[in-house]
């Protein structure tokens, strides 16, 4: 299934002048913003717009803990990468070379990052990348606005981080899927592939994480079952970092038999997986119910080494958000860890697509600004001039800029090609699916470009 054409330049800039008159926050553009750039898509600004004096100063924050745990390492690695590409290989943004202030990595839920945010501000930082999980990012997002810092989030998916008393001013773009877009694709499949022994299409049972994200996914599955007849047959919820109860998560699911079954957490639903499928062996060993599951992120891992039923993860389906690995991504990252060839990429394409397109953001804009920067980042995704390079797409900017031209660019990075919706999240984009063979091992994703991928569309 193919993408369809990105549509052209929506604008942000309108709606973020109109969110901050409203909220009181951002009442001035950046001083290096070029009053000229706001227009159309193209046209004629007459004299080049001067650039900035001062350098784009990053910043990012990560988590050591949860789910996000299992990516840190892919996620700042990546990061690190992007910043040297971006300096040594294109030589920076508007003429400077791009810094990037120490990376924070917090340690626990419910850390107070007040004063990592106001080092960052002190810092210059006017667009930080963020991989934190629901909770840490909906705590972070006033001091951040109050910042004039652009947040860039690679990692969550809940839609609690927009919520309308999540003032995020337009600030905030998520550049993985949201939980409208896998709970679409999760949908899906429940009306499509039951099996025999399997309860009716549209039905679900869904086990998960007690956190935001997992209330939120839930919230979203049920929303869009509901109106075709679907339903939720069962929620199970088990404290984070925990392992949900076997036997009560069994009993529930095996009382009426769901069409999917929807595992939302981390490694240990593996043991849950095993357990079932022990549990739906008739007295010859056959299955007496194959229930189809569909395992996220943080599940979709090898589990070969551990004490599992052979082919307990035969009808399970995981992903990993972005398009198929290619090779230069691939060989980048094992050149730093070649460990991650065990572990996984895991939100790194995410990551280091962060990076390029804050610097293409500021030269979309001709300002470092992290208001103007929020307001370039949807333009740069789905203007006019496609380009997969950084610095394919910045020469287009600049030469257009030197021609007293206005032109914008359409760039696909690393994840694939990316729209974003009114609300900044992703609204098309790619994710990768991930299987297991009768041994429980993963599939080998780094033999490039072999994981299937779906186009996702929230219509949004």
């Amino acid at each position: 299934m193919s993408i369809t054409r990105r549509s052209l330049v929506r604008g942000l800039a309108p709606a973020i002048v109109g969110a901050a008159a409203g909220a009181g926050v951002l009442t001035s553009c950046s001083r290096d913003a070029d009053p000229g750039t706001s227009g159309g898509d193209a046209g004629t600004l007459g004299a080049a717009p001067p650039t900035p004096d001062t350098p784009l100063v990053l910043g990012s924050i990560g988590a050591s803990y949860g789910r996000a745990a299992a990516f840190e390492t892919p996620i700042s690695i990546a990061i690190t990468e992007a910043m040297i590409d971006l300096n040594a290989r294109w030589g920076g943004v508007l003429g400077h070379e791009v810094t990037m202030h120490q990376r924070h990595v917090a340690a626990a839920a419910g850390e107070d990052l007040s004063a990592v945010i106001a080092t960052m501000a002190d810092a210059g930082v006017s667009a930080v990348i963020t991989s934190l999980d629901e909770e840490s990012l909906v705590a972070v997002i006033p001091a951040l606005v109050d910042a004039q810092i652009a947040v860039i989030d690679v990692l969550t998916s809940g839609m609690s981080v927009r919520e309308p008393e999540v003032a995020s001013a337009n600030m905030l773009i998520r550049l993985a899927p949201d939980d409208v877009a896998i709970a679409t694709l999760y949908a899906e499949q429940a009306w499509t592939s039951g099996s025999d022994g399997s309860g009716p299409p549209g039905t679900v049972a869904y086990v998960s994480e007690d956190t935001a994200q997992g209330r939120s996914l839930v919230g979203e599955l049920t929303r869009i079952l509901a109106p075709r007849g679907g339903k939720i047959l069962t929620q199970q919820f088990y404290p984070a970092g925990d392992a949900p109860d076997l036997d009560a998560v069994i009993e529930a699911v095996l009382a009426e038999p769901p069409a999917l079954l929807v595992v939302n957490g981390g490694p240990e639903v593996g043991p849950l997986l095993s357990a079932l499928h022990d549990a739906t062996r008739d007295g010859s060993q056959q299955p007496a119910v194959t229930i189809p599951s569909r395992l996220g992120p943080a599940a979709s891992v090898d589990y070969s080494e551990d004490a599992l039923t052979p082919e307990c993860l035969a009808s399970a389906t995981g992903y990993l958000p972005g398009d198929a690995l290619d090779d230069t991504h691939v060989n980048m990252m094992l050149n730093v860890d070649s460990t991650l060839l065990a572990t996984g990429f895991g939100y790194s394409q995410q990551a280091y697509d962060a990076v390029l397109l804050a610097g293409l953001a500021a030269e979309d804009a001709v300002s470092v600004g992290g208001v103007d920067i929020a307001g370039s980042l949807e333009r740069v995704l789905s203007g006019t001039q496609e380009c997969a390079e950084f610095g394919d797409c910045s020469a287009l900017l600049r030469d257009a800029r030197a021609a007293g031209q206005r032109t914008t660019i359409s760039f696909t990075g690393r994840s694939g090609p990316l729209e974003l919706g009114s609300d900044n999240d992703v609204r098309t984009g790619k994710i990768r699916s991930r299987t297991w063979d009768a041994e429980n091992s993963l599939d080998s994703e780094p033999a490039i470009g072999s994981a299937p991928t779906t186009v996702f569309d929230t219509g949004g």
